[in-house]
This record gives structure tokens, C-alpha cells and sequence, in this order.
């Protein structure tokens, strides 16, 4: 199946589970051994290949353990600017994201607090 971006959640993470046991199963490695090897508790690997949530950072060491934790740049690759933009870049980078300013009425005269 084709992970879409318009799929729920949990059919995702239990899409993933099933590629992730594939992986290990074709290494020829338990998810024993796998557990052992990468730290992560025997529950946790059988969570994650049944497609219940889990932290990042058990899927960090999952695919570690598989070879596989280079491919997370796929997940979210850098972004790529023009030429232009990344000389702006460098002038200044940006940090936040702020809000849209309220534009004043024309109309309204700024007065000092103890005016009516």
C-alpha cells in the first residue's frame, strides 16, 4: 500500500509497522535479537511492527539497527531555496514565524491614558 497523505494515523503507523518487519524479517534478525541489539524492549519492537504509536526515537534506533536510519532524511528532505534566497539567507535566518500586524484605522486619534 502507498502511504497518502490523506490516510489516517494509525493506518500509517501499521503500514509502517508491516514494511519495518518485512525489513527485519529479510535480515534475518528476531525481533529478540533485534530488541537486544538496538536497546529497544522486546514490547516496544512489537509495538511498532503492529502499528501502535510509539516515540521517535524508538523508530531511530529500530531503523538503526535495520541499516535503515539513513533514509529518515527521505522523511523530511532539506529544503531547497533558490540561489537568491540563500543569499538573503545568510544575511539573516529566519527563527519564527510571526503573526499579521493590525492595520490602525485612519480614522482613530491616539490619545494619552487620562484623556476622554
Amino acid at each position: 500500500m502507498k502511504i497518502e497523505e490523506n490516510h489516517l494515523p494509525q493506518t500509517v503507523l501499521e503500514e509502517l509497522g508491516l514494511r519495518l518487519a518485512q525489513y527485519r524479517i529479510s535480515a534475518n534478525i528476531t525481533q529478540a535479537a533485534l530488541s537486544e541489539r538496538s536497546g529497544l524492549s522486546l514490547r516496544t519492537v512489537k509495538n511498532i511492527e503492529s502499528g501502535k504509536d510509539f516515540q521517535v526515537s524508538s523508530l531511530i534506533q529500530f531503523l538503526r539497527e535495520l541499516g535503515l536510519a539513513s533514509r529518515m532524511d527521505l522523511l523530511v528532505p532539506d529544503l531547497i531555496r533558490s540561489p537568491v534566497e540563500q543569499i538573503k539567507e545568510k544575511r539573516k535566518t529566519r527563527k519564527r514565524v510571526s503573526s499579521p500586524r493590525k492595520k490602525k484605522s485612519p480614522n482613530t486619534v491616539w490619545k494619552w491614558g487620562d484623556e476622554k
